[in-house]
């Protein structure tokens, strides 16, 4: 019987497109980041949301989307770039933010599907959880609970 692999893993990158006034751009690849990139990407996502909830500071948020937006985008010409809304920018980070995101979430479920499978391969008798089976409940002192009449 062959085991599923947990991780099915590509060496040769494909990158996103997205798709302006017809013609088709790169976005750079989750899986081209280096471990620093991911970070530094995923923070400055936060860093929008958390500009974008203030609300006072539309300068900073707008010079971040504008930064990120051009990081993201390989090979657009300058001209269409500039074309493009703030909001067509804050849609192309998003949708970048987006796969970061999927990846860790299919990394996540990799290492999920690794422990249920061991779960399910421990021997009869045995305890699968990763936890103490011991109560942390404090014991009661003997003798019944049921309130008795006196007489």
């Amino acid at each position: 019987m062959a085991n599923k692999p947990l991780l099915d893993l590509d060496t040769l990158i494909e990158r996103p497109t997205i798709r302006v006034d017809g013609k088709t751009y790169e976005l750079r690849s989750p899986d081209e980041l280096s471990i620093f990139d991911s970070q530094y990407y995923s923070a400055k996502g936060r860093e929008i949301e958390k500009l974008a909830a203030a609300g006072d500071a539309i300068d900073e948020l707008t010079a971040l989307i504008e930064k990120l937006a051009g990081q993201i985008i390989l090979g657009m010409p300058e001209t269409v770039f500039n074309a493009l809304s703030q909001a067509h920018k804050l849609s192309i980070v998003e949708v970048f933010t987006g796969l970061l995101l999927r990846r860790r979430m299919r990394v996540a479920g990799a290492i999920a599907d690794s422990l249920i499978a061991d779960r399910k391969s421990a021997p009869i008798g045995e305890k699968s959880s990763l936890g103490s089976s011991v109560s942390t409940e404090a014991l009661r002192a003997g003798g019944s609970t049921k309130h008795r009449l006196v007489s």
